[in-house]
């Protein structure tokens, strides 16, 4: 049930996401219900335990689209400490933490994303290690940063991974 749940309220994140397109507009009211709609559809399986990663981390995304940053902060957290070895929960919430400017918890949670989804560098996973540079050079870690990027390269696999550790390369040289 957990699966069907998941599966029609990320379809409808989807296609909100869709409708509204590449701008930096705020969501219309009717974008809002939606986003509202497929929150609601999660939040019974959440109440009962029976959301896996994937759910908490959809859940948690919508709590931000909607604006409640303390919700999806609490459920990512919760979410780590249910299931620690997934990588996509710790990459959120350390993004999540850097949003906020906690750069030692958003740096920490990076490196774990990136530890446990170093068997499949993918594009997420640079994505990801991409962030994990950003969040050091904020912390004036130029080096380390570079150092991480580098050996990020080494590891992805195809071009789309690449380019989000290539575009990026001169912010980490000029710490």
């Amino acid at each position: 049930m957990e699966r069907d749940v998941v599966d029609e309220a990320h379809e409808i994140y989807f296609n909100v996401i869709l409708a509204h397109g590449d701008g930096d507009e705020p969501w219309t009211p009717e974008q809002r219900s939606e986003l509202r709609r497929a929150l609601s559809l999660l939040e019974p399986a959440e109440s009962a335990g029976e959301l896996g990663p994937e759910g908490i981390q959809l859940m948690a995304s919508l709590c931000l689209e909607l604006g409640n940053d303390e919700r999806e902060e609490h459920l990512l957290r919760s979410g780590v400490e249910l299931y620690p070895a997934a990588a996509g929960l710790h990459a959120d919430l350390g993004a999540a933490y850097a949003n906020l400017g906690k750069w030692s918890s958003a740096i920490a949670h990076l490196c774990a994303a990136l530890v446990l989804g170093s068997d499949d560098p993918d594009e997420r996973w640079a994505m990801t290690a991409s962030q994990l540079v950003d969040a050091l050079v904020e912390c004036g870690e130029g080096e380390r940063a570079h150092a991480i990027r580098q050996w990020a390269l080494a590891q992805v696999r195809d071009d789309e991974a690449r380019a989000w550790l290539e575009d990026d390369e001169e912010d980490g040289e000029e710490s």
